[in-house]
């Protein structure tokens, strides 16, 4: 209980193709580009938006990291690392999914050094030397939970070649490497009520075994999976 665990994951294939040229007996071999390969090469050029003025504001940073495959799973896809949050009394966001990430310290050099710190303390997952910066989405604001100042979240997108076991942090009751595939399966998508001062508000969300991906997880979820092609625009 609390370890890593893989869902029930769904199949990504790489295939070879071999072709004979005339006159050239030798084999030409050509590999095609894996899911992973293909988010990267959209981030490179993808837009992120950054929102002005953000360094006068509270900043965030979140990792989204992927990894090309998880030994533990029955099949072979690429899985993204989430979280279950601690249940705190006071935190908005205490007991839902997310990736990993939390707000710039002092000592922090900068947003995506505060992201790989709080990967680290939240996963136990040690970035150094194991991971592939792929690039980053764009700026999400949101506010502060204990008082109402505008806080901007900037996720970064990181790619591991294999999903490993961990043992959440203080602040994670749940860690799971979520397939892809679960993301992008329209029969998970569903809507949730959210209760914003008195009043029930309905929000999207995709259902992962019991738990809900939601917010600004799912804002961020939302544009990986549009600007790598993994789903249509108005997904």
């Amino acid at each position: 209980p609390g370890s890593t665990t893989g869902l029930a994951p769904a199949a990504f294939a790489t295939a070879d193709r071999h072709a004979s040229m005339p006159g050239n007996p030798q084999r030409i071999t050509s590999v095609m580009p894996t899911t992973l390969d293909l988010i990267a090469t959209a981030l490179q050029d993808h837009p992120a938006r950054r929102i002005p003025g953000r360094r006068w504001v509270r900043r965030c940073g979140v990792v989204l990291l992927l990894a090309d495959s998880d030994p533990n799973a029955s099949r072979d896809e690429p899985v993204v690392l989430m979280m279950k949050r601690a249940e705190r009394h006071g935190d908005p966001w205490s007991g839902h999914v997310s990736f990993p990430g939390g707000r710039v310290a002092r000592d922090d050099a900068s947003t995506r050094a505060a992201a790989l710190r709080e990967l680290q303390e939240e996963t136990g997952f040690d970035p150094a030397g194991r991971v592939e910066p792929l690039g980053r989405l764009s700026d999400l604001l949101t506010r502060e939970h204990a008082r109402p100042l505008p806080m901007v979240v900037s996720p970064y997108v990181y790619r591991t070649p294999r999903a490993v076991a961990l043992t959440p942090g203080i602040e994670a009751a749940e860690l799971h490497w979520v397939p892809l595939s679960w993301l992008t399966d329209p029969l998970r998508r569903q809507t949730l009520t959210w209760n914003v001062a008195g009043l029930r508000v309905p929000a999207p969300c995709i259902e992962l075994g019991g738990a809900r991906l939601w917010g600004l997880s799912l804002m961020m979820t939302r544009e990986l999976l549009k600007v790598a092609g993994l789903v249509g625009p108005r997904a």
